[in-house]
């Protein structure tokens, strides 16, 4: 039992040490190789938890040695553009001008719901006041509003701006959403009548959105511009 505990508290101290050289950032601000390392770091010193036969000096080394592969690579895509595009990527632009880049997205694996989520994560409701959406290569999204969708500064005179209101997905890659019509309280009848007026079936339409101010954004698949 003090043997274990013992063990517990070696690595302990062995994998704060490891996370305190490999910087502070937040597991949603990792990117690739630093998430690797974090969870092999879990695995190795579980091991020894779970098996007293293992030498304790030789999970100890594992981590020191992940820690160095870590700093390692930091300090390669520090000072190398191609190594630094290799493990991390680069930046991805998936709406321009409230219209999302469904090829960038498929790539990415993307789906609408996921952008939206992240959208309104950034408070943002309504996907046409985006001027661009970026992908960052930890996956965070980060938001460029429009300029007339812009906060206020101190420095601005006050005017008077139309309250946004929420926007509900309604119709998704030709599929109709019936939980959020619901939720929209937006009727079979009334998303006919729309799409008719519009020469469209659901299946021409890629994304449709409707919200308190009635219908939103549209896109059309592509094969059908």
């Amino acid at each position: 039992m003090i043997t274990t505990l013992c063990r517990a508290v070696i690595l302990f101290a062995t994998v704060i040490l490891a996370m305190r050289l490999m910087g502070k950032r937040q597991i949603g601000e990792m990117q690739p190789t630093e998430l690797v390392v974090t969870i092999l770091l879990s695995e190795v010193a579980a091991i020894p938890l779970q098996d007293t036969d293992v030498p304790l000096i030789t999970s100890v080394a594992a981590v020191l040695l992940l820690v160095s592969l870590s700093i390692f690579t930091s300090i390669l895509t520090l000072h190398n553009a191609r190594c630094r595009e290799l493990f991390e990527g680069h930046p991805a632009i998936v709406v321009r001008d409230g219209k999302p880049d469904f090829k960038k997205m498929k790539a990415l694996r993307i789906t609408v719901q996921d952008l939206l989520s992240a959208l309104r994560q950034k408070d943002v409701f309504e996907l046409s006041q985006v001027k661009y959406a970026i992908v960052e290569t930890n996956g965070a999204v980060s938001v460029l509003l429009k300029d007339e969708n812009q906060p206020l500064t101190q420095g601005q005179a006050p005017v008077r701006v139309t309250q946004s209101e929420l926007e509900f997905l309604v119709v998704c890659d030709g599929r109709i959403l019936q939980k959020a019509m619901a939720d929209a309280g937006l009727t079979q009848s009334q998303l006919a009548a729309y799409l008719n007026k519009s020469r469209l079936r659901p299946d021409d339409v890629m994304l449709l959105t409707y919200g308190a101010n009635g219908f939103g954004n549209l896109t059309e698949k592509e094969g059908n511009k």
